[in-house]
């Protein structure tokens, strides 16, 4: 080796030292930067100071113990999954796969084509065929849905996301749902005839609803739930690609104080819906749900087998959108499915909230677990003929 090379390659390390040194000092400088003023206006926002400077981490962590003290009741999660289960009975009486068309091929739908014409899938699998249950074999959205629940256990609503019917990327099912919750306070119309509560339909009643959701909810349809002031939310999958935004609206809202008969304020009503993944009401399908739509991921981002293909198109977008279709997704909404007819609760006459004394008026008593389930079963009776993957009210 020359005295040149040994030059060089000293200098080499000594410079590249420095320029390691320098990068350092600056990702170091970096990360000490304070963060931007809030300027004013924004600085009297109680929320947001508080977050101002705290990592991401810290904003999307949501305390339950403060809005949702419930979750840490058995009773309380026995009730939540009724109404889950029912949202999974609906999605898959409804189900639809057919994201591209009923012609081709889908390898993850093997058990959905049609056994009476090759290539082609079933859009509708209810085996039904008599007047009363319609097959509707046209893809009238994903196979995303939701349901509204009143403070007292009543069910409200449901509908299913309709972006690929009314060919919108904003039709989806939380902020159809919610729409129509504000379009019934005008209305005496239900699934089922009642008294109303103070008399007003239920659905005036937004900030004691709960929405139970197949899918963790977008900016657009957290925005619209917090608008509306809907209680809180509880959805039964991640969506990855929603970035934790239903936790940061709901940390980052200015919360509404609560004040006794002399004027002291004891508490606070959250801005946004408070929202809850199904884990946290002991719902298995919940990370199945999870881990199901990530092997599908997985299996799209390595290019060996396509989620459909047809006439030189392929299409390996490893949307959730497109798992939701799969064979995989549709035998875990039918396990949950199968437990609203077959669950065996344990907290019978547990009612959320507690209620004493119980009101004389039986239209003013909250449901116990017990009636809960069977206004499930009951309401699933009556959308499975009238439902059509959405209101069954008369508008």
């Amino acid at each position: 080796m020359s005295d040149s090379d040994k030059l060089n390659r000293r200098d080499f390390i000594v410079t590249t030292a420095g320029a390691t040194g320098a990068l350092a000092g600056a990702t170091s400088m970096a990360a000490a930067q304070p963060a931007d003023p809030l300027g004013p206006g924004f600085d009297q926002q109680d929320p947001l100071q508080r977050y101002w400077s705290k990592p991401l981490g810290e904003l999307v962590h949501v305390d339950y113990g403060q809005d949702a003290r419930e979750l840490e009741r058995p009773e309380s999660q026995e009730r939540h999954r009724i109404y889950s289960y029912l949202l999974m009975k609906l999605i898959l009486r409804f189900w639809n796969g057919n994201k591209n068309g009923p012609i081709g091929s889908y390898p993850q739908r093997a058990r959905q084509l049609d056994p009476a014409i090759p290539n082609r899938y079933r859009g509708d699998l209810n085996e039904r065929t008599d007047r009363s249950h319609i097959s509707w074999d046209r893809y009238l959205g994903h196979n995303i849905a939701c349901v509204a629940v009143d403070g007292l256990g009543h069910i409200i609503d449901f509908d299913f996301n309709h972006n690929a019917f009314f060919r919108s990327t904003a039709e989806h099912a939380e902020s159809r749902l919610v729409r129509r919750l504000f379009s019934l306070t005008d209305i005496f119309d239900s699934w089922k005839t009642g008294p109303h509560v103070d008399a007003k339909p239920h659905a005036a009643l937004l900030s004691e609803v709960t929405l139970y959701t197949s899918l963790e909810s977008c900016a657009q349809c957290s925005g619209v739930m917090s608008l509306a002031g809907v209680k809180q939310i509880v959805y039964m999958q991640n969506d990855f690609t929603a970035y934790k935004i239903g936790n940061i609206m709901y940390n980052l809202a200015n919360r509404t104080p609560i004040k006794d008969k002399d004027g002291n304020v004891i508490g606070s009503v959250a801005g946004a819906p408070v929202p809850i993944p199904g884990s946290k009401v002991g719902l298995a399908e919940f990370d199945r749900l999870n881990q199901g739509n990530l092997a599908f991921i997985k299996k799209m981002n390595q290019g060996s087998e396509p989620f459909f293909s047809s006439a030189g198109i392929t299409d390996r977008d490893p949307s959730i959108t497109s798992f939701l279709c799969t064979d995989d997704a549709y035998d875990i909404f039918k396990a949950g499915a199968a437990n609203l007819d077959g669950l065996q609760l344990q907290f019978e006459s547990y009612r959320f909230p507690v209620q004493d004394p119980l009101p004389d008026d039986p239209a003013k008593r909250v449901l116990t677990n017990k009636e809960c389930l069977i206004e499930a079963q009951k309401f699933f009776e009556y959308v499975d003929v009238e439902g059509y993957r959405g209101s069954p009210h008369k508008l």
